[in-house]
């Protein structure tokens, strides 16, 4: 009994059930976070993006002058001059010589010309068949396309190959470059294309070599890396990129060599695929598994650009092209070749390949580490053990103190590892962890105080409106007592015939009837972002611009009246309906300057206001009972309002008072442009002109409109005795 009292009281299996969500949670969290770690979905890929965009944010690539590596720019300047794209293969040869003549050692075309010349001679003088004289002309003058070949045989050009998935079979471009694989099949892990489409055949037969131009940026849209090998048609045959094949032919290679560690051989700290491309014997490039350079993005500079038409013209330095790596590429926006790089910019397309063989030619490689996984593992677990220990022993604060440390460490050490050893590390994954892992050790007891303010809150603003709770918690300051003068508008509403229920109908069901119309009312005022003043029995009084300023009250007291109005008129029919015999709601609107404030002791507070503005509103709201109207607005509130709808009640002298307030009732769009609404104002006005004729227009109205109640109550005035606009009232 003792042995079962020990560990089965309730002490024990509260302090059981305490360890158990102190540490199964944390346990969770670190199963998680190594399995999201292992299977690596494509949520981690994007913020490993985030990190990679955020890191080039904080340490962008520098241009160096001396790269030897130029742009010659298809750009608007180049078009005005010379035309529409494309040009004559001609003017291309003309470029590509002038670019020899200025000592250009390699000539590389992101351009896809893959159909002949259409201003060629031998085209032209197909629109002529019938022109001797002309055809024979034209035979004299050879074809552009031998032209730019020519051309080719005598530079050292690389034309691009253009790589997408169709449905098409077509014969692949012809491949200048084979790149053997040493270590295994690297096919699975390039990037896959079904077809492609390189420059017309003559072209690429004469040029010393082809390279895709396909950049496939990520799925964001944004170029982060480069594939330096892919795949092309159903035979996965092994094509270099643009910039690969540039730097093939600038270095002399004949020779491509993929370097491929399979998942047998990689270990531990060694990712499997592939290694890296070899070039001949001159240079080794470092990839990802997946044969790809991430770019180490530099800001787009006009340094690295030469406008086409300049070249042509004899504009250009020869030193700025001497040597150099030569790019034709588009420029122009007309054109449609641009891309997002990490630094936000939207640059040319040939920006990728320039700043790819940029970083190929100066080995300025990044890479992520074989070692990041096995680190953050490490790290996680440490964190793990750290944070419960300090919580166990320590105040919560210290524990802030080591999360905030090993976040704001991570981002340095990724920032260091980025800037001076190249190498990409994601900083942002394993901060998520630290923070997962705190929140998981520190947030259960913090949720317990939590649930109970919450329980407060809610149950507080049961009664006060939520624009109150949230005034008051971002201004706690305000909980004073006394107050201030201001100008408001209130909404009085009562339901007539309530008492009368009460003596016919169980308790029971009365209060839950009166409860769901209650609760309506107060949902109306509270999305028209009223306050709550007060609930009297069936009354409700709300009020506007207090706690929070708001200049166009009135108008929303009046829009609130009108959807209360709205909604009591239809739950008093449903009612009616059912055999219940539910009055109508009756409704005053007001507007003056009341004081606002916390009144009450130490004990209770009370937020509320206080002045005659109040009363007169509850005055209005009684006066609909002799009015014959369920709503009445005094002209104060009227008088703020542009282009109100209603129509004038009179002038009254409210009980206990001698200043006249003119009260309208307010109508809807339809009923403003009536004509009964027309006529009972060309009425009011012979009325309020006290006119002899004023009896006679509202008896003939009375007449016409015996439903209208404001009609009749003036028209019985008149056979009362009663002249005028000027009501006393005689009760409140």
């Amino acid at each position: 009994m003792a042995k079962a009292r020990l560990f089965g009281g309730p002490w024990t299996r509260k302090r059981i059930s305490q360890f158990l969500m102190r540490a199964l949670l944390p346990t969770a969290i670190v199963a998680c976070f190594l399995a999201v770690q292992y299977h690596d979905p494509l949520e981690r890929m994007r913020l490993r993006d985030f990190a990679f965009d955020w890191l080039h944010k904080v340490h962008p690539g520098a241009y160096v002058e001396d790269v030897p590596v130029r742009v010659v720019a298809i750009d608007d300047k180049s078009l005005e001059t010379l035309g529409q794209w494309p040009w004559p293969r001609t003017v291309l040869a003309q470029i590509i010589d002038q670019l020899k003549a200025f000592g250009a050692r390699v000539v590389v075309l992101d351009l896809i010309l893959a159909e002949s010349d259409r201003t060629s001679p031998n085209v032209v003088k197909q629109f002529w068949p019938e022109n001797a004289q002309l055809d024979a002309l034209l035979q004299t003058f050879p074809s552009h396309d031998d032209i730019l070949a020519a051309v080719f045989s005598q530079s050292r050009v690389v034309t691009g190959i253009q790589a997408f998935n169709s449905d098409t079979h077509r014969p692949l471009p012809e491949r200048k470059a084979h790149i053997a694989v040493e270590g295994g099949d690297i096919v699975s892990w390039v990037r896959s294309w079904s077809d492609g489409t390189g420059n017309y055949p003559p072209l690429v037969g004469s040029a010393m070599g082809a390279g895709i131009i396909t950049t496939a940026p990520d799925h964001d849209g944004i170029l982060r890396s480069m594939p330096l090998v892919s795949a092309l048609g159903d035979e996965h045959v092994l094509y270099p990129s643009l910039a690969l094949e540039a730097l093939r032919v600038y270095l002399g290679s004949s020779d491509l060599l993929a370097k491929f560690a399979s998942p047998q051989k990689a270990g531990w700290l060694q990712q499997p695929g592939i290694e890296g491309i070899q070039v001949g014997g001159a240079a080794y490039l470092p990839t990802s598994p997946e044969a790809r350079v991430w770019l180490h993005m530099r800001p787009k500079s006009n340094d690295r650009y030469v406008s086409a038409i300049d070249i042509l013209e004899g504009k250009v330095e020869p030193r700025r092209i001497r040597d150099h790596i030569v790019v034709i590429g588009a420029t122009s926006v007309g054109l449609g070749d641009a891309v997002r790089t990490p630094l936000g910019e939207l640059v040319p397309g040939v920006e990728g390949h320039v700043q790819l063989i940029e970083q190929m030619l100066t080995n300025g490689y990044l890479l992520r580490p074989a070692w990041e996984n096995a680190f953050v593992t490490g790290l996680i677990l440490t964190y793990a053990l750290a944070m419960a220990l300090m919580l166990a022993y320590f105040r919560p604060v210290w524990s802030v103190v080591l999360v905030c440390a090993g976040v704001v460490g991570l981002l340095g050490f990724s920032i260091w590892l980025f800037s001076s050893q190249y190498l990409l590390f994601d900083p942002l994954y394993p901060a998520l962890g630290l923070v997962a892992l705190f929140l998981s050790l520190f947030v259960p007891g913090y949720l317990r105080t939590e649930r109970e303010q919450r329980w407060i809150k809610t149950a507080f603003s049961r009664y006060v409106s939520p624009n109150r709770v949230k005034y008051l918690q971002e201004n706690p300051e305000t909980l004073v007592l006394g107050g201030e003068y201001r100008e408001c508008s209130f909404v009085m509403t009562d339901l007539a015939g309530f008492t009368s229920m009460m003596e016919r109908y169980e308790p029971a069901m009365l209060s839950s009837l009166l409860n769901e119309y209650l609760n309506s009312m107060i949902e109306v005022a509270f999305a028209h972002e009223g306050t709550l003043d007060r609930i009297v029995g069936d009354a409700v009084a709300v009020m506007f611009s207090a706690p929070v300023i708001q200049s166009d009250h009135a108008a929303r007291a009046v829009r609130c009246a009108l959807a209360m109005d709205k909604f009591a008129n239809a739950f008093s029919q449903s009612q009616q309906a059912r055999g219940v015999p539910f009055g109508r709601t009756r409704i005053g609107v007001n507007t003056g300057n009341v004081m606002v404030g916390n009144f009450g002791g130490k004990v209770m507070l009370d937020y509320r206001a206080l002045g005659d503005a109040i009363n007169t509103a509850a005055r209005l709201e009684t006066i609909n009972g002799q009015l014959g109207t369920r709503m009445c607005i005094s002209e104060s509130t009227v008088s703020q309002i542009e282009n109100f709808r209603g129509r004038p009640g009179g002038r009254l002298v409210l009980k206990g008072k001698t200043v006249p307030i003119t009260v309208y009732e307010p109508l809807t769009e339809e009923e403003d442009a009536s004509e009964r609404v027309a006529q009972y104002r060309s009425a009011y006005a012979l009325m309020d002109a006290e006119s002899p004729e004023a009896g006679d227009a509202f008896k003939l109205l009375a007449t016409q409109y015996p439903d209208d109640p404001l009609v009749v109550y003036h028209a019985k005035r008149f056979e009362a005795g009663d002249t005028g606009s000027l009501v006393v009232m005689s009760r409140k």
